[in-house]
């Protein structure tokens, strides 16, 4: 499953997806740098059982990854051609966030806040992250080391969008305030 070092001279593939669409209900379509269409992202959040699907734009499905546990710190499997091959857990420190994905044997670290992330498979990079602006709006690019690792990794990215989204709604209402006249 894990594919081998960057070499040097070798670039990573970059992809793009609008942000907060990827934590809400329905589908979201992954482009390349030219705006081409690579993969969907269909499915839902929230509730234990809970799918989200990577298709490529063919319709063959790629990846996916369940909800299997509720609570603070949710866990995920993470499935590959329909194998399991991992299971997500997340640590959360304040702004920082550490997510173990046991079977692959990879680790995210990163900010919530500033929603910059990487992925590691002991000292290699697999993915960065990170929000940019363009003409058309919030974007999440991803610079994925391995055209093969671009299912997990997108799988991967919703549930981090997921987690940013829902921790700023709860930022939001501790600094509402609300006036009532009678």
């Amino acid at each position: 499953m894990y594919l081998p070092k960057l070499k040097g001279g070798f670039e990573l593939r970059n992809l793009y997806a609008h942000r907060h669409r990827l934590s809400t209900q329905g589908a979201t379509k992954i482009v390349d740098e030219n705006s081409k269409a690579i993969y969907l992202v269909v499915g839902n959040w929230g509730r234990h059982q809970d799918v989200l699907s990577v298709y490529a734009i063919s319709g063959e499905l790629l990846a996916q990854i369940k909800q299997r546990g509720f609570g603070i710190f949710p866990k995920f499997d993470l499935f590959l051609n329909d194998k399991k091959v991992g299971s997500l857990r997340r640590i959360n420190f304040g702004n920082k966030d550490l997510i173990l994905i046991k079977g692959l044997n990879w680790v995210v670290t990163g900010n919530i806040i500033k929603f910059v992330y990487k992925i590691y498979h002991k000292q290699t990079l697999i993915m960065s992250l990170q929000e940019v602006m363009l003409p058309s709006g919030k974007f999440l690019e991803l610079a994925i080391n391995n055209e093969a690792n671009e299912p997990l990794c997108l799988s991967i990215v919703a549930i981090l969008d997921y987690f940013a989204s829902s921790s700023q709604k709860k930022r939001r209402s501790h600094y509402q305030f609300q006036v009532k006249y009678d």
